[in-house]
């Protein structure tokens, strides 16, 4: 994992109490270029003031194992520095403590799973846009975090597929609460 971009050094942890029982910890949201974005930095950053933790704003930039894991990709880096600038001014908007960073990774699951760990993350928030014509599917990195994150993780889906829904479906678990079948 190469960490390509932070917006601000890396601070201790404080004690108050984040989301979640008895949690402490900031929360790391998944900024991935979907509509629903804004509204999870919104989100995560209203958690965040109340519990005076801050946000740490993750873009995983998966490298093909053809190229060497640094490899300068140089459009995916200048849309995901747009992205997390753009995440960056909704956080200050909100008056939030927020943190971006930009790390490149063969799996984005283990990344995000690693990064909860290295910052002490009491939660993770991931968004999720179904299309109509993939109804089950939740790709390789939702089910990798769920099972091996440290923390809770919300996966927090629209289901028009676009940031204007009313009120997202949420999904709340913790890996206590996680339970896999093998096909």
């Amino acid at each position: 994992m190469v960490h390509l971009w932070r917006s601000r050094t890396k601070e201790e942890a404080e004690t108050t109490k984040a989301p979640g029982v008895g949690a402490t910890g900031d929360i790391a949201v998944i900024v991935e270029g979907k509509k629903l974005d804004t509204e999870l930095v919104r989100l995560a950053c209203l958690m965040a003031k109340r519990a005076k933790r801050k946000v740490h704003l993750v873009h995983i930039i998966e490298v093909p194992r053809t190229l060497p894991l640094k490899a300068v990709l140089t459009e995916k880096s200048n849309a995901a520095n747009k992205l997390l600038s753009e995440a960056i001014a909704i956080a200050e908007e909100a008056g939030c403590d927020a943190v971006a960073e930009i790390v490149q990774a063969r799996d984005a699951g283990p990344a995000i799973v690693d990064e909860a760990r290295d910052h002490g993350c009491a939660l993770i928030m991931l968004g999720l846009v179904r299309s109509h014509r993939s109804q089950n599917n939740l790709g390789k990195t939702i089910p990798y975090v769920l099972l091996n994150a440290p923390c809770r993780v919300w996966v927090i889906q629209d289901p028009n597929g676009t940031a204007a829904a009313s009120t997202p479906a949420t999904a709340t678990t913790s890996n206590s609460d996680v339970s896999v079948s093998k096909a």
